[in-house]
């Protein structure tokens, strides 16, 4: 069971540096609220975040991670990380430069309905500092898919806690004083720090690195396999653009409704989906597994985990916004806003989640194509379903997570036909089934909870713990057999971290 095993470790990873994430992002509501000056933040920061993703764990490692691994089998390893740490170092570097370079333009191009404002000013001025980010932050990307191939996965899982950890004391130290520096400071110097926490691993597993110019047949591989890649991961990232597009012609704090939501849909899908994909990336890779079985066995595992994820968040969704962000600056309109845009966004959970799953299966046999098309498809029906409910049909900012929602069943529809690996149907068929009655157990045991208390804080220290053990006690009486090696991963991996 080396999928669980692996996903555990990163989701553990990851749960640590989400918690750091809402801490980070909490006080950003606290001194900021949702006004110009987040707005412009959460443009800026957008830029070279997506950028990272494209050129760092996303697009790079999806096509990287399978290149390495064969190099590790046939004994390369020394001679293949030199020549592409040297090329990627110099992709990066070339990014960052026209970044800083041309900000006023790509803001323009991201945020059109903020023009000529004051937001628009402030987001061009940080962006031009956040995009020596996207340099630091794709070392520690490089990093992380060296360790993932590795089998480590719990280090680069936890490094963004680190960076959440820097940004959010710089913060409470600076924003008093300085106000929006603090965010620029925030960013930097956690990003230091971030690719900082990659170095002890990297010797004790004896990775060295030195830099060869060297365009071989292998390089060019991986660019070729890479620029399909990137267009997948691109359009992906396109997806938030077009929602910060739409938002930019909404009302003054729509950007960070949207983003303050996101941050916490993003919870279950970095742990579970992220985790499961990663680590489904990593075994296919490999020459001895069994492709139908182990992507099955992630399918049925990401239902396992986001089905009562998604139904928890629907649920709670008042309470979690109210305990995260609810204070400072952040008002109760705020949260009332933030709250709802999260209740739809979470009914597309399962099905970004499963898309996320099976294109790694594209990516681990060089099928970088597929993936890029339905991403596209989704790209497009999220723009045109967006515009639609929020301006034709009047829904303003809550028709943009809409289309988002219905868009990620458009796309993972599209891979599902296109697919080539055998999804045994009757195990997955009886965990889905299996997982929406102790869903629906667990929902009428939290309702009760939450119509019972009338205090957000104790709603979810009470109705979380409870609402997973009766979920998962249900399952247990259900005799769903993966939800037993779950658990006995995590004893086993609480026993021997």
């Amino acid at each position: 069971m080396r999928l669980i095993r692996f996903a555990l470790s990163f989701a553990l990873g990851t749960l640590v540096s989400r918690v750091l994430g809402f801490l980070r992002d909490a006080g950003i509501a606290y001194y900021f609220g949702a006004s110009h000056v987040s707005d412009a933040f959460f443009v800026a920061f957008r830029i070279p975040n997506s950028f990272r993703r494209l050129l760092g764990e996303g697009g790079f490692n999806a096509v990287f991670v399978p290149l390495y691994t064969r190099a590790v089998e046939e004994g390369r390893e020394k001679e293949f990380l030199g020549k592409v740490f040297l090329f990627y170092l110099l992709v990066n570097s070339i990014i960052t430069f026209l970044g800083v370079l041309l900000s006023k333009y790509i803001v323009l191009l991201l945020a059109p309905g903020l023009r000529g404002t004051e937001t628009f000013h402030l987001a061009v001025f940080m962006a031009r500092f956040l995009f020596l980010y996207l340099l630091l932050i794709g070392l520690g990307a490089f990093f992380m898919g060296v360790l993932n191939v590795k089998g480590r996965f719990f280090v680069p899982a936890v490094s963004q806690g680190v960076f959440n950890a820097v940004f959010l004391t710089v913060l409470i130290l600076l924003s008093d004083r300085y106000g929006h520096i603090a965010l620029i400071a925030g960013v930097l110097a956690g990003g230091i720090l971030q690719v900082s926490v990659y170095l002890p691993s990297l010797v004790r597993e004896g990775v060295y690195l030195k830099p060869v110019l060297r365009f071989d047949e292998e390089v060019k591989v991986l660019v070729r396999r890479l620029l399909p890649a990137l267009g997948g991961f691109g359009v992906n990232q396109l997806s938030l653009f077009i929602d910060t597009i739409l938002a930019s012609f909404l009302r003054t704090g729509a950007i960070s409704y949207l983003y303050y939501a996101n941050r916490l849909y993003q919870l279950p899908f970095g742990i579970v989906s992220v985790g499961v994909a990663n680590s489904l990336l990593s075994l296919l890779s490999r020459s001895d597994v069994d492709r139908n079985l182990e992507t099955t066995r992630a399918f049925r595992l990401v239902l396992l985990l986001i089905v009562p994820a998604s139904t928890g968040l629907v649920l709670l969704s008042e309470e979690i916004v109210k305990v995260v962000y609810r204070r400072g600056s952040f008002s109760e309109e705020d949260a009332r806003i933030t709250a709802t845009i999260l209740s739809i966004y979470s009914l597309g959970l399962v099905f970004s989640s499963l898309q996320k799953v099976i294109s790694a299966e594209f990516f681990s046999r060089g099928d970088t194509k597929t993936p890029v098309k339905a991403s596209l498809l989704s790209v497009v029906s999220e723009g045109i379903l967006g515009y639609l409910f929020a301006f034709l049909l009047g829904l303003g900012i809550y028709g943009l997570p809409l289309g988002t929602v219905i868009s990620f069943l458009i796309g993972f529809s599209f891979l599902m036909v296109k697919k080539k690996v055998r999804i045994d149907k009757i195990p997955l068929a009886y965990t889905l089934i299996r997982s929406l009655i102790a869903s629906s157990v667990m929902g009428v045991s939290v309702f009760w909870i939450k119509n019972y208390l009338t205090e957000a804080t104790m709603t979810l220290v009470l109705g979380i713990p409870s609402g997973s053990v009766v979920y998962f006690l249900t399952l247990f009486i259900l005799r769903e057999k993966l939800a037993l090696s779950l658990f006995q991963s995590f004893i086993k991996k609480g026993l021997n971290p």
